[in-house]
């Protein structure tokens, strides 16, 4: 089922943009624990709504969890993106956060769409983010402070603009255009105040993070770098690697990413 949200289209402006994404609910009617969901990079021009976390977010909803996965501005039914590059990558940790804030008013739209009989949970929140919505989920916790359990499925990591410079070898120009701008953001800002690895130490939440050994797009280092500034920072992680596995944990270690992450959000959200 899909859902709606709206977020301002720049800070302190009463103009709103609508974002679009995907609900699942349980079958049997309750109060459910939620979950949200933040997908990694997918091309705009083959995306469907639910992609890079649908498979997921059906078997968390088979288990007691309701799920949010929002498509971002400029995705789905999504308003369009800015068509500043920087800015729009910048939209998504305020889309991220805008949604967050949102759930106190999740239930209205569930009485809506199901009559009462599936309720959310609003003291049992969860996040989920792979690869980019990894780091969208991390940049999300340490802006505020919120202490949600979140699983994290080889997340982007690095600091910025290393995070987006590594990856310019997949672009058709090799990334010329992207270098230009990130020179132009520059000469207007200070980068090491956009990257989300020097907030770190900001983190509440308890973390586990699932890795694919041989995953090509975030490196298995960044993800044991990752775990030992956590663990510096003392926030509480755990960590888990799959020989053999990839970027989206295939193929053969899904199965153990998911129940391992089923398993963590019902020891932090079930009732004991």
């Amino acid at each position: 089922q899909m859902f709606y949200f709206s977020i301002p289209q720049a800070p302190n402006s009463t103009t709103m943009k609508k974002v679009s994404g995907v609900l699942n609910v349980p079958t049997k009617p309750g109060a459910y624990p939620v979950i949200i969901m933040f997908r990694g990079f997918a091309p705009k021009e083959t995306y469907e709504s639910g992609i890079g976390t649908q498979p997921s977010a059906k078997v968390f909803a088979q288990n007691g969890f309701i799920t949010l996965a929002a498509d971002f501005l400029g995705y789905g039914e999504s308003d369009n993106a800015s068509t500043n590059g920087f800015e729009d990558r910048l939209q998504t940790y305020t889309t991220a956060l805008t949604l967050l804030s949102s759930l106190p008013t999740l239930n209205t739209g569930l009485e809506a769409s199901y009559s009462g009989k599936i309720k959310a949970d609003i003291s049992k929140i969860g996040i989920w983010g792979h690869s980019n919505g990894g780091q969208i989920a991390l940049s999300t916790l340490a802006i505020s402070g919120l202490p949600y359990p979140t699983v994290l499925w080889a997340p982007v990591s690095k600091s910025f603009p290393y995070s987006i410079l590594y990856y310019t070898d997949e672009s058709d120009d090799q990334g010329k255009a992207l270098r230009r701008a990130l020179a132009n953001f520059e000469q207007d800002y200070d980068t090491e105040q956009f990257s989300p690895s020097n907030f770190y130490q900001w983190i509440k939440a308890p973390i586990e993070i699932n890795q694919g050994a041989v995953d090509q797009e975030v490196p298995v280092w960044w993800s044991d770098d990752l775990v030992k500034t956590l663990k510096k920072d003392k926030v509480d992680v755990t960590y888990f690697t799959y020989p053999g596995a990839d970027h989206n944990l295939q193929p053969n270690g899904w199965a153990g990413a998911i129940f391992r992450s089923l398993n963590f959000y019902q020891n932090y959200l079930f009732a004991k």
